[in-house]
């Protein structure tokens, strides 16, 4: 057996407190938990850890190219018109200005409009640290002081860090949040703690490579994806716990089945519940199953082949500078250019596939949970209910499983990728709408967080009215829900599903091929 359930000990939900970091092994073996950006190296585990608030710090060689792209900026600013730096911006991109502190300023205080719900500190974090490390990769143009101070916010305390509302921006960069970020800076904005304190002075150059980003929404995708990806490994887990408690037949994912699916993540799919259906006690109720057992590996395994891609494209954008204008230093001296590189395109698209890739996922878990509940061939009682006359057992947990199933229905059936804005005088005609593609994906990973809930209550319910002790690694799964009430009387079952979402949590799979 090659699969490793991952208990993990925290009782949070990343829902409400954030990821929990990986931590990284050092060359004596134990755990780093520290951050080093260098412009470069960003992956998902380092935004994990800038999530949680670890020490982070930057890398010389990174300070020392940024300083470059610095030196060049000032030099060029001089020389020649550079938009934001020596005139005004959006519609007035002709408008000649100085380059004064005053200047900068200005930018910051007319854009800090955000509104709306504050962001979670640890998105917060985890977006100090992107834009840190994307103005280390050096065509910002900024001052290295700048990238230093949002690397030393990644793990102060709460009460130091920034307030950034929710809305306001469009994706052309995360304007608001980030004119907010930099008023904190400088002292002009209160912190979550309530003070006010200037962490840097800074330039007029600074203003405006510093909201350049999608910083914001890169984060809070990245962070949504990892817990996505961990979600989707778990989901094999609480499906193979299905697969015994009706008698599913394992034929759909043999080897033979495997073999002439041509798609990586559904082979994937079908090896991971083979290895745990592999003898499991009971034979086969059916010739062939219901859609919802039978095409689990076809239906599923797009939701791993598409968070994979996406959080590829998180990573390669939070270590690419892509400021307007970005400055180039080379042998020559170097040079500016003014350009689109900010625009979002592929994170939103790659989030639009894996919200459409879930559906389909969900659909499945939705069809499970209406089969053990109400399939008069699964030999189980009416909604899992006990023998007193009329009782609902939980037929209600198929209605909260549908519920959840029409948000991530929701939130996939108007893509982001098709939404769009043209403001200030039709300059800006393109917006991607990034930050409301994270907080969609967002919401739908909350939903099927709580639909593999749902179906590991009924799945853990049915297996003991069956009397099945399953075996291997699902008889390590099972064990895990001690912690769920053994009875089958009518009851509340909100506290139930709370604790089914912490065992859920604690079943992300590790592979050989992923390791």
């Amino acid at each position: 057996m090659r699969i490793n359930l991952m208990q993990r000990t925290d009782q949070r939900s990343p829902a409400e407190t954030g990821p929990r970091p990986p931590g990284r092994e050092r060359d004596t073996g134990a755990v780093d938990h520290s951050l080093r950006l260098d412009g470069s190296s960003l992956d998902l585990d380092g935004l994990l850890l800038a999530a949680a608030g670890a020490p982070t710090s930057t890398d010389p060689e990174a300070l020392a190219r940024a300083e470059a792209s610095h030196r060049l900026a000032a030099t060029i600013s001089a020389e020649r018109p550079v938009y934001g730096r020596t005139t005004g911006v959006g519609a007035a991109r002709e408008e000649s200005t100085d380059s004064t502190v005053d200047h900068g300023l200005r930018l910051l205080r007319s854009h800090a409009a955000g509104w709306g719900a504050v962001v979670p500190d640890h998105v917060v974090r985890a977006a100090l640290a992107v834009r840190a490390n994307q103005l280390l990769a050096g065509g910002s143009g900024a001052s290295p002081e700048l990238a230093s101070a949002l690397a030393a916010l990644v793990g102060a305390p709460s009460a130091d860090l920034p307030v950034v509302h929710r809305y306001g921006s469009l994706g052309t960069g995360d304007l608001t949040s980030l004119a907010e970020v930099g008023l904190a800076l400088i002292g002009e904005r209160d912190r979550v703690g309530g003070h006010r304190s200037a962490d840097l002075a800074l330039s007029s150059a600074d203003a405006l490579p510093l909201m350049s980003s999608n910083a914001f929404a890169i984060a809070e995708t990245g962070l949504h994806a990892a817990s996505l990806h961990a979600l989707a490994r778990a989901a094999d887990t609480v499906c193979a716990l299905s697969f015994v408690a009706l008698r599913g037949n394992a034929e759909a994912v043999s080897t033979t089945a495997a073999d002439a699916t041509p798609f990586h993540g559904a082979r994937e799919v079908a090896r991971v519940l083979r290895e745990l259906l592999d003898g499991q006690p009971g034979e086969p109720a059916h010739l062939q199953d219901f859609f919802g057992l039978r095409t689990w590996p076809q239906v599923h395994g797009p939701v791993l082949d598409t968070v994979t891609d996406l959080k590829a494209v998180v990573e390669t954008a939070a270590n690419t500078a892509s400021e307007n204008p970005l400055f180039t230093v080379s042998e020559d001296g170097g040079r500016v250019t003014h350009h689109g590189g900010f625009h979002a395109a592929y994170l939103v698209l790659a989030v639009d596939s894996t919200l459409l890739a879930l559906t389909r996922s969900a659909q499945a878990v939705q069809s499970r949970v209406s089969h053990v509940l109400t399939d008069s061939a699964s030999g189980l009682p009416l909604f899992l209910s006990d023998a007193t006359a009329g009782s609902s057992g939980v037929l209600i947990a198929e209605y909260v499983a549908a519920s959840a199933l029409s948000t991530i229905r929701g939130h996939a059936s108007t893509p982001s990728s098709v939404q769009t804005a043209g403001v200030s005088a039709g300059i800006e005609d393109d917006a991607s709408f990034a930050g409301m593609a994270a907080v969609r994906l967002g919401e739908a990973t909350a939903a099927y967080r709580r639909m593999l809930a749902v179906e590991l209550v009924c799945a853990v319910r049915a297996l003991r009215m069956r009397g099945v002790a399953p075996v291997g690694e699902l008889a390590v799964a099972l064990a895990r829900c001690e912690g769920l009430p053994s009875g089958f009387e009518d009851r509340d079952l909100s506290p139930e599903l709370v604790i089914a979402e912490r065992i859920v949590e604690g079943y992300a799979v590790s592979t050989p091929q992923e390791r």
